[in-house]
């Protein structure tokens, strides 16, 4: 009567118990991240069809920006990606490729050239604010929260052991790409930000950038992660706006998440 127990004990339960904690927090991922921005993705399209009259892929590439890029947007792109991904060299190439689009353009508001020094400085300085910032807090990330972050990489992802499991960085380069990237980039660049601009004009972009930053805020339990945030909002904003078109930013995001990919890859060659 006692040999089942011993069975338990021999580590029979505890592999039951950590495939069922693995499945858990998969289904979570793709009920609270995937799901949602596939539903945003798929809401963009529906959207743009609607306001065009259309479900034609011209139309739908012409009401989401999407239209083949120039010479010059390539570079603002290429700034974005710079300003996003961080890091002093990083942030050295965004400032110069933005002043090359600039030049590029031919603005004769040489104030912006200072401006987008400016914003490169705050957002690399930011930190000096980051004490006061962080007493403010909007929920304890103590919990849930840290739980499931904390299993973006580099010893597993959502309780997968990472070692090995090359299949886990396709998959989420593929997810991301689709879901996120794709997700987020066409609904907020794509689709918001051109009726935000009906709305407010010129100042769009700052209003978009705010309002980008609050969408996350269930992963930013402190104002300080909100302004760190609202930084990268307004950029993606400002070229997408300065642009018009939504290839900067999904660009530019791309690389801002790039992090989090290289934290899986590493898992996965570690032994």
């Amino acid at each position: 009567m006692f040999s089942y127990p011993r069975r338990l004990q021999s580590g029979h339960f505890t592999c039951y118990l950590n495939r069922t904690y693995h499945v858990l927090t998969t289904r979570i991922f793709h009920l609270l991240l995937v799901l949602p921005l596939t539903i945003m993705l798929v809401a963009a399209l529906l959207g743009a069809a609607v306001d065009v009259r259309s479900v034609s892929w011209t139309s739908l590439q012409q009401r989401l920006r999407l239209g083949i890029p120039s010479g010059t947007v390539w570079l603002w792109a290429a700034a974005l990606s710079g300003f996003m991904y961080g890091g002093t060299w990083a942030d050295i190439f965004a400032v110069a490729m933005s002043w090359f689009a600039l030049w590029k353009e031919g603005t004769r508001k040489k104030w912006l050239f200072v401006a987008i020094l400016i914003g490169t400085l705050l957002k690399r300085n930011a930190a000096l604010f980051q004490p006061t910032l962080q007493s403010v807090r909007f929920f304890d990330p103590s919990g849930f929260h840290s739980a499931f972050f904390s299993h973006f990489g580099p010893r597993d992802f959502m309780g997968v052991p990472l070692p090995g499991a090359w299949w886990i960085p396709v998959y989420y380069a593929v997810v991301m790409l689709v879901c996120n990237i794709g997700g987020e980039e066409l609904w907020w660049r794509g689709y918001v930000l051109p009726r935000q601009e009906l709305a407010f004009g010129t100042a769009a972009w700052v209003v978009h950038g705010i309002c980008w930053s609050a969408f996350h805020l269930f992963m930013q339990p402190t104002l300080w992660d909100t302004a760190r945030m609202a930084i990268t909002g307004v950029a993606l904003a400002f070229v997408a706006q300065r642009t018009k078109s939504t290839w900067p930013g999904i660009v530019g995001h791309s690389f801002g998440n790039l992090p989090f990919f290289l934290s899986l890859v590493k898992g996965v060659i570690s032994q």
